[in-house]
């Protein structure tokens, strides 16, 4: 699915890509809330979301802002795909090796909700050094293996 559409701002440093709500309920029925935008040729895993105040949109943080190269009320040419990843964001090679090295720790990390997997995912993948990205993803599986399932207890 294809549109244009603009890049706005809904706070200080926060964005977002409103989308037409007839198209916004086509997407939801058709491909599911969390998707795949190609905006302007860089992929990003995303959700449709829905607010009273914004309407449909899709939400944008400083560094999605950056992958994409986009501006503030810029054109945006999006391309909406079916995301059929396991978690619905990349996971990153580190913790993926992670993962599966640690049979226990892997058993663990499925067992969460989809929001926590997706949540710890990117806790490791925003570390820029690769030893870092390992270091977390070792400590997240450490955590979840000594029983803890709260989100901010396994990103401390």
């Amino acid at each position: 699915m294809k549109l244009s559409t603009t890049l706005e701002k809904s706070g200080n440093s926060t964005h977002y890509i409103p989308i037409p709500e007839k198209i916004g309920e086509e997407i939801i029925t058709r491909l599911g809330k969390r998707v795949i935008c190609k905006v302007n040729g860089n992929k990003i895993h995303c959700a449709i979301l829905k607010s009273q105040k914004l309407g449909t949109y899709i939400m944008v943080g400083k560094s999605t802002k950056e992958k994409i190269k986009a501006n503030y009320k810029e054109e945006l040419n999006l391309e909406i795909l079916k995301d059929t990843t396991e978690y619905q964001i990349e996971i990153g090679e580190a913790f993926q090796e992670v993962l599966d090295t640690d049979e226990e720790g892997k058993i663990r990390f499925k067992a969460l909700t989809d929001g926590k997997k997706r949540s710890l995912i990117h806790q490791v993948n925003r570390a820029k050094n690769i030893d870092t990205r390992i270091n977390r993803a070792l400590k997240i599986l450490e955590k979840l293996k000594m029983g803890f399932t709260d989100l901010k207890d396994l990103i401390r």
